[in-house]
């Protein structure tokens, strides 16, 4: 979560502890952390500045985009906070940060096909806790997810996850993790997986995405999704007055078909994917964590 060049030591020995075990300096250690990597980790500004501008529009400032790239770092600093200061809450405690969660009308609906459904996020907000609204709904919630580089966060956020009863399935798995989502799918269960960026062990595919013509993306979602008809619902999460905002964008159909990873760049149900990220993006530019280059994506393919 924070620049691999950066002491383990000081990042997860001390940073993540401070967020974990001292609650009156989350804000002071959390503005530390946001103001030190803007000005030391040039990679990730560089890439934050690009894509505040993708997220702001060809018309934005250097200004706006300074300013938007300064708070996506920022809500990386609180996403992180969230994780390493629940390590004793309960999924009620969860849910009770949200403030509004719309679209359950959505989510039902691509329910009622009976063929699991695949939920789909971006970096935005909080997610244990939109984890935990969607454990309200349903008894078995699988997540794709990408093992940290920090073993004490990494631990807070798999004993969270195990308190609220998510089964994890990580990308460095591989084929079998692909295998297990499948499996999840055909017993009717719930995947979530993010598509807003390529991870180590995923292969990334161009697509037109946020005015560039060739972000490199994920494919995954949708080749997952298609191998059984699974219905995807796009789902999102946002920092708002009073607390968390999650919605549903509606939900996308998909007809069984087995797609290679390039043919998803121009799939009708990709595009419907691709813009419900980016109206999310839109309305709340300066909380999407975009440190990657999008125009760069990872090697290898997950299946």
């Amino acid at each position: 979560m924070m620049p691999l060049r950066m002491d383990r030591v000081v990042v997860d020995g001390v940073y993540h502890q401070l967020l974990e075990r001292a609650p009156p300096l989350r804000p002071l250690v959390r503005r530390v952390a946001q103001t030190g990597a803007f000005a030391l980790a040039s990679q990730w500004r560089r890439n934050l500045l690009f894509n505040a501008g993708l997220a702001l529009g060809a018309n934005s400032t250097r200004t706006s985009r300074v300013r938007c790239a300064y708070r996506m770092l920022g809500a990386m600093q609180l996403f992180i906070s969230d994780v390493m200061s629940a390590r004793h809450a309960t999924g009620d405690e969860l849910r009770a940060r949200v403030r509004q969660f719309d679209g359950t009308a959505d989510f039902l609906a691509a329910r009622g096909i009976k063929r699991g459904v695949v939920v789909v996020g971006i970096h935005m907000g909080s997610f244990e806790p939109a984890l935990a609204m969607l454990r309200g709904l349903e008894r078995r919630i699988h997540v794709l997810f990408q093992p940290d580089e920090m073993p004490r966060y990494e631990r807070a956020r798999s004993a969270l996850r195990a308190r609220l009863g998510i089964i994890e399935h990580r990308l460095t798995d591989g084929v079998s993790a692909w295998s297990g989502l499948l499996d999840a799918l055909k017993a009717d269960e719930i995947v979530v997986m993010h598509a807003d960026r390529t991870m180590p062990g995923q292969g990334g595919v161009r697509m037109p995405f946020l005015g560039l013509s060739d972000a490199n993306l994920p494919p995954g979602p949708l080749r997952l999704a298609s191998t059984l008809g699974s219905p995807i619902v796009p789902t999102f999460c946002a920092r708002v007055k009073g607390g968390l905002h999650i919605w549903a964008d509606g939900w996308i159909e998909t007809s069984v078909e087995r797609l290679s990873a390039p043919d998803v760049a121009a799939h009708p149900a990709q595009l419907k994917l691709l813009a419900a990220m980016e109206r999310a993006i839109r309305r709340y530019p300066d909380q999407w964590m975009a440190f990657s280059d999008l125009r760069e994506g990872a090697r290898g393919e997950m299946q």
